[in-house]
C-alpha cells in the first residue's frame, strides 16, 4: 500500500486550527468520523466545521436494536455481529473514503480500534492487502492507546466494569484473524461483502487506485 493514503486514529483532540494545520501537513484531504450522531453531539469533533470532515456513523441504530448481547461474549463475537448488522452503514463509510479528494484519508471513531479497525480491515482486504499486514496494523492499537485506555479504566465505577473494559481494550491478533476468516467464510471475502452491502465496483476501483497507486 502507498504510504500516506489511509490513516486510522482515535478522536482528534486539541484546537481545531492546530489539528487542521497538522492534517494539511500530512496531506490529509478528508476526515471520516464513524461515531454515532449522539456521540458526536455529546463530544463534538474539533473538525466539525471543516469542509474536510464527514460524520458517517458505522453503527446502524435500527439494526442495532436486533443485537443480542448474550450472543456476543467477546470482542470477536461483537465484530462478527457488527459486520452482519451494519453492512449498509459500513458501505457508506467505505464510499466516503473512496470519494475523498486527492490526498490521504483519516478514519476515526472514539478509540480508533473497533469500528475503525473493522472498516479499515475491510477496505484493505478488499483492495488485496494481505491478511497478515491487516492483522499487524490492528495489533498496534493497544500500544497506541495506552493513555486513552488508562483514562477509561480510571473512570470505571467498580471492579466488574474495569474487568469488562480491560477485555474490550485488547487488540489481539487472533481477534482480527478471526474476523477476516469470518468475512471470507460467511461473505465470500471483503470485496464481495462490500459489494453486497452496496459499494459499487467503481468505488472499489477508486479505493484500489487511492491506496495502491495508479493502475498500469
Amino acid at each position: 500500500m502507498q504510504p500516506g493514503r489511509l490513516y486510522r486514529s482515535d478522536l482528534p483532540r486539541g484546537q481545531a486550527a492546530q489539528i487542521v494545520e497538522q492534517l494539511a501537513e500530512a496531506g490529509i484531504s478528508r476526515v471520516v468520523d464513524l461515531r454515532s450522531e449522539g456521540e458526536a453531539a455529546q463530544r463534538p469533533s474539533p473538525l466539525r466545521e471543516s469542509n474536510d470532515y464527514r460524520l458517517v456513523p458505522m453503527i446502524d441504530p435500527r439494526m442495532d436494536q436486533l443485537r443480542n448481547p448474550a450472543s456476543e461474549q467477546d470482542v470477536l463475537d461483537t465484530y462478527r455481529g457488527s459486520v452482519d448488522r451494519n453492512g449498509r452503514a459500513i458501505a457508506a463509510g467505505v464510499t466516503a473514503v473512496a470519494a475523498a479528494p486527492p490526498g490521504g484519508v483519516l478514519v476515526h471513531c472514539l478509540a480508533g480500534k473497533d469500528r475503525t479497525g473493522i472498516l479499515i480491515a475491510l477496505v484493505l482486504r478488499a483492495v488485496g492487502v494481505g491478511a497478515e499486514a491487516v492483522v499487524a496494523d490492528y495489533s498496534l492499537s493497544a500500544g497506541c492507546l495506552t493513555e486513552f485506555f488508562a483514562e477509561e479504566l480510571a473512570a470505571a465505577p467498580d471492579d466488574g466494569t474495569r474487568e469488562r473494559l480491560q477485555a474490550r481494550q485488547r487488540s489481539d491478533a487472533d481477534t482480527m484473524h478471526g474476523l477476516l476468516d469470518y468475512v471470507d467464510d460467511a461473505h465470500g471475502g471483503a470485496a464481495a461483502y462490500l459489494r453486497a452491502a452496496g459499494v459499487s465496483d467503481e468505488c472499489l476501483g477508486a479505493l484500489a487506485v487511492r491506496l495502491l497507486g495508479e493502475p498500469d
